[in-house]
């Protein structure tokens, strides 16, 4: 047989063992979590956090997953749907494979349970939310800040984010407090792709722009003192076609 014939043969032997095997990590990765789920139904647990692998090689909607704190009903109630599916065409529409981001605040009722596709690393770990006030700073997460966080909030879209202390330029760049970022995520009001890269930008009620990089905050500042210029400040920096209205007074700004 033919030398190059032959290649062509182990190219696609090799091609279909990878799919089955991605297959094959895929359900069990999706067994893994029901079972978190099912265990958690048993001990009481109200909410869980999505928690992704942010590198080289995490999706755009793992990426904007990342940090989501999800009720419990709202999972529970996808793993029922995915248990009790009769054939493969009901389980796969109990969980919907999502190629780009999710920026929404709320889940359509066949997402939330990772994975979420072909070859997911996200997966979802019981939390417990509770409220913190430091340097007279309320916030609400699932833990006390570490020594290396400024802040760990929960913003209006139901991600927990964080502000690293090393990240020192939010305040000494822009003049933005701590309590002006807190204010910034409970009034969230649109969500949408950064235009150069992986970051997704945020625009609050209270005129500020935000950067986020998974659950990070990048940045945070007020682009203009004018609300309207703050806006298009936002529209300028984001594909805005690809946008995501989290509250509807943002009609007053378009």
């Amino acid at each position: 047989m033919d030398f190059t014939i032959l290649n062509l043969i182990n190219m696609m032997l090799s091609a279909n063992t990878s799919y089955f095997e991605g297959v094959s990590d895929h359900i069990i990765s999706q067994m893994q979590n029901v079972s978190v789920i099912n265990e958690g139904a048993k001990n009481g647990v109200e909410y869980y956090k999505v928690v992704a692998r942010i590198d080289g090689r995490t999706s755009e909607c793992c990426r904007s997953m990342n940090g989501r704190i999800i009720p419990a009903s709202h999972l529970e109630a996808q793993s029922g749907a995915i248990q009790n599916a009769k054939n493969i065409a009901q389980k796969k529409a109990a969980a919907i494979w999502r190629n780009g981001a999710f920026y929404g605040k709320i889940l359509p009722k066949d997402f939330g349970l990772p994975p979420y596709h072909f070859r997911c690393r996200t997966e979802v770990v019981p939390v417990w939310i509770d409220e913190e006030v430091v340097d007279g700073v309320a916030m609400k997460n699932t833990s006390p800040l570490n020594q290396d966080e400024v802040i760990k909030h929960i913003d209006k879209t139901g991600v927990e984010r964080v502000w690293k202390k090393d990240n020192t330029h939010i305040h000494k760049k822009h003049g933005t407090n701590p309590k002006d970022v807190i204010k910034a995520l409970n009034s969230i009001n649109t969500v949408a792709k950064n235009a150069n890269n992986n970051y997704i930008n945020a625009f609050s009620d209270n005129g500020y722009f935000i950067v986020f990089n998974g659950d990070e905050i990048v940045t945070c500042f007020r682009p203009d003192e004018n609300k309207k210029k703050a806006f298009d400040y936002f529209k300028r920096k984001s594909i805005y076609d690809k946008k995501e209205v989290i509250k509807w007074r943002i009609v007053n700004l378009i």
